[in-house]
Order: structure tokens, then sequence, then C-alpha cells
């Protein structure tokens, strides 16, 4: 085998052979290139306690949510109410999944992905010039729930699926609750984004990072926004996710059994821009393999996205900041400039 054989492999074939110095297509230009020393110290990103929406607290948990969605586009959730069994099952069969021979991994291998089909994905870039990530991933749909899409889920390792399918269903649950609170914080009716979102379009994605040789030249992600309507991260123990705060990098310390949510773009657009879709990256380090399960939640491929009208009409001198685009045609456009598309948002921006 050689060596253009073993980089298309991804990140893991690189590890077990044992590298010791990273291949040119995964360096990361000089000034993209991670920098502990230009870190942001002291200041945390938002938590919100979803138990607090239940009881006196509601008014203030609210405005916090708010304020988070305003400020930082991310927040920690905590005391979600999703089952801790399943957040760890769901997090071990996926370390499972990558501990399975390249030969099995390699039947779901797509070079290019819709997020309509389950595929497996390697860090090495073969069609254009840019720079690779360090990481594999595993890709999978995960609404309508239906047997036809779980059949294309992998069958090992065993569990896998019964595991996969309620974890998603999990998701889901917690989505819906969270896209009621989004459109109550921001003084719509608690079914408009619902509504908006039509039939919705839920995936995930198990990103795996292995220990890398030079951890210092390279990104496990290149910096983007995400182009749906928000995130729900689980991570595991190992830091590795760092978010754009004012200008700055501000690396996300793990809190036990919580949850990072973060605005994706849509919600942006809905929102008329009140509610921020932030750059974020993963780091990687020499030592350890980290997780995350990332579950990507926004419109139908059909839906058609424009700021919200009721927000357009709170005030006499506003006027939309984003025009409509068909859902699909956004997904397109995005993944066609590939994760450097952190600035497509702005081609949806209408100029004034």
């Amino acid at each position: 085998m050689n060596d253009f054989d073993f980089y298309a492999q991804g990140a893991q074939a690189l590890c077990d052979r044992g590298v010791k110095e990273l291949p040119h297509a995964y360096i990361q230009p000089e000034h993209e290139r991670p920098s502990p020393a230009s870190l942001v110290r002291g200041k945390h990103m938002p938590v919100i306690d979803l138990s607090r929406f239940h009881g006196d607290g509601r008014d203030q948990a609210m405005e916090e949510l708010r304020f988070a969605c305003e400020s930082w586009g991310f927040f920690h959730l905590i005391n979600h109410g999703f089952p801790e069994s399943c957040m760890k099952a769901m997090l071990e069969v996926g370390r499972q999944f990558f501990e399975l021979p390249a030969e099995v991994k390699m039947q779901f291998f797509q070079k290019k992905g819709t997020g309509r089909r389950t595929r497996y994905g390697l860090s090495f870039n073969t069609e254009d010039n840019r720079v690779s990530d360090w990481r594999d991933f595993l890709s999978q749909p995960c609404h309508p729930l239906s047997d036809e899409i779980i059949s294309t889920w992998p069958h090992v390792p065993v569990h896998y699926r019964e595991i996969a399918k309620e974890y998603a269903k999990n998701v889901r649950a917690l989505a819906l609750r969270l896209l009621a609170l989004l459109s109550e914080s921001l003084g719509l009716r608690e079914s408009f984004l619902d509504e908006a979102f039509k039939g919705h379009h839920q995936l995930m994605v198990i990103n795996h990072y292995p220990p890398c040789p030079q951890p210092d030249l390279t990104l496990g992600v290149t910096g983007h926004t995400d182009p749906y309507g928000f995130t729900i991260v689980q991570h595991d123990d190992v830091p590795g996710l760092e978010v754009m705060k004012d200008g700055s990098w501000y690396a996300v310390k793990s809190i036990p059994n919580a949850f990072v949510i973060n605005i994706g773009d849509q919600m942006e657009i809905l929102s008329n821009g009140r509610y921020k879709s932030i750059e974020h990256r993963a780091v990687v380090n020499s030592e350890k393999t980290r997780f995350s399960i990332v579950s990507f939640y926004g419109p139908s491929h059909d839906a058609i996205i424009a700021p919200a009208g009721e927000l357009i009409r709170q005030k006499p001198d506003q006027s939309a900041d984003y025009g409509e685009i068909l859902f699909e045609d956004y997904l397109r456009e995005f993944f066609s400039r590939g994760l450097d598309s952190k600035f497509y948002i702005n081609s949806v921006k209408i100029e004034k």
C-alpha cells in the first residue's frame, strides 16, 4: 500500500501507522493554527438549567436563554431530562464502531454526502486543495425514524441500531422542547419554529479525533458555523471545542452530563439576526482520543426560511436583514464550499 492509500484511510490509519510528522495535506496555514497562548481566559459560557422553566424561576431562565442566544450563540444545557444511561451507551457504541477493522467501516464510506444517507467520512481530501481535518466521522440521518432509514445504519457493533434509535428519539424530544422555548424567548408563539421547520431534519454525526503527532499544526474541525437550526452536542471528557467570542477563541470546558447547544445559520435568519450563529472549531491533542456526538436539527429540505414576519412587525422601523432561501439550496451551497463556508450566511444578508 502506497502513502496515498494510507492517507486516504483517514486520521486513525495514520495514527495506527505511527506517523511522527503530519502529511502536508493536514497542515493548516499559520494564521489558522491553534494557539493556546491566545485563548480567552476567565470567560464562562452561559449555563441554562432546563428544569427552571417549570418553576418560579421561569421568567429569569427565559431571560438567561435569550441572553445566551444573543450574546454567545452557545450555552451548556443541564437538567435536561435526557437519560444518562442513553448518553453513555451511545458514546460507548460509537467508540466501538471506530475500533472496527477498516474494511468494515469502509462499507459506509462516501467522499461527499447530503445528510440523507449514512456516511463514513475520512479526514483526507481527495478532490480539492483545502486542508484536511484530523478526524474521522460517521454521519447518519435520524428523521423520520423509519425502518428504511435505520436499515442504512451500521449493524455492528451489536446493538448499535437499537442504541442509536433510542438516542435519536431522545434527541428529537429535547429538540422539540428547545424549539418551543426558543420561539417563546423571541416573543413568538410557542409553535412558530416548529411550524417554520416544516417536516424537520435531524442528523447525527459521531466525530472521532485520534491522537495527533503535531496538534499545533492542524485542527480536528476547521472553523465554521452550522448551517442547520441548532445543534445538540455531547462530548466526552477530553477538551477540544473552541468558540469564537469577541474576535478571540474561547476553550469550552466540559460539564458532566451536560449538552452544548449552539445556534445555527437558519435560526439566525429566522430571528433576523437577533440570535447569532457563531464560528467554532475543534482542536486535537497528542495523547488522547476525543469523541463527540453531534445532533444537527433544522428545517426539512423543502422548507423556505426567512426572517419571522412577526419580528419584523414588532418595531416600526424594523426591516428584514436576510432574504428568503430554500433550505435544500442553502445546504447544497454551504457544503459545496466545505467548512470554509463560515461566511456563507453573509451572502443571504440584504445589503442596505
